[in-house]
């Protein structure tokens, strides 16, 4: 009996002790990890519920903002009030992108008054000739395995608001990339007013607009196009910029100074 006691008292009762330690230490650790995992959870649900709210909140606003731009070219040409119209036309053209852009010039053009109805649709021809310019530069007709800088395709545009002079500087760097040996497709091209208001333009200054792997090409493009035009007494120094679309063997080069 004395034996079993001291059984008890020396062996068994610490093993008791110490197996309800490891299991409370255990069942802690438990909780704890299914709290902290339920807490992230929480967290990724009211993420994705504000993530929500806020795409609702943002597609709403749009909504009425689109809305009143549309009545305000509406209650223009129900007026037929001509510099209501030319207010209601640059909204559309600096603050409107897509379908719902066409459209609405579209509405002004056909129902404007006669100067209104012109100017719209030079703004509108100039978009549509840009678009199917713009068309070429995503065809993919090159199917050659490496691609040299002169063997791809660079267009050089110039702002509809900056002048012919600056016409004339995009045509000599053509001239000059060409006289370099570039055998691509090479375009001096007229940035509208209107396309350069879109999202994703808005460009000013001299810049070239390229992707992350087109550095090699973008740099020697920087250096013709500097060359060419300190040739013609135009001393300026070209920006490069991350473009926001990818397309396959095409820089661009943007003269837009003010």
């Amino acid at each position: 009996m004395e034996k079993i006691g001291h059984f008890i008292q020396k062996v068994l009762v610490p093993i008791i002790t110490i197996g309800t330690a490891s299991m409370v230490a255990w069942l802690n650790y438990s909780v704890a990890k299914v709290d902290q995992d339920l807490k992230k959870q929480i967290a990724s649900v009211d993420l994705a519920i504000k993530e929500a709210r806020d795409e609702r909140d943002k597609i709403h606003t749009e909504r009425e903002f689109n809305f009143k731009i549309y009545d305000l070219v509406q209650k223009s040409i129900e007026e037929g009030n001509q510099r209501k119209q030319e207010v209601a036309k640059q909204f559309v053209i600096v603050m409107v992108d897509g379908e719902l852009r066409k459209r609405l010039l579209g509405v002004l053009e056909a129902g404007g008054t006669p100067e209104v109805r012109e100017k719209t649709l030079r703004v509108i021809e100039k978009e549509e000739k840009f678009e199917i310019q713009q068309a070429e530069v995503f065809a993919l007709t090159k199917q050659k395995l490496s691609f040299t800088w002169e063997n791809w395709d660079y267009d050089v545009f110039w702002c509809e608001t900056s002048g012919d002079e600056v016409k004339r500087q995009a045509e000599a760097i053509v001239s000059h990339l060409r006289s370099e040996g570039a055998k691509g497709r090479l375009r001096a091209r007229e940035l509208p007013a209107s396309v350069n208001a879109k999202t994703g333009y808005k460009i000013s200054g001299y810049a070239i607009r390229r992707s992350h792997n087109e550095i090699p090409q973008a740099m020697i493009l920087e250096e013709l196009a500097e060359e060419a035009l300190s040739k013609n007494g135009y001393f300026v120094e070209f920006n490069q910029q991350l473009a926001s679309s990818k397309t396959k063997w095409y820089i661009s080069a943007f003269l837009c100074p003010q």
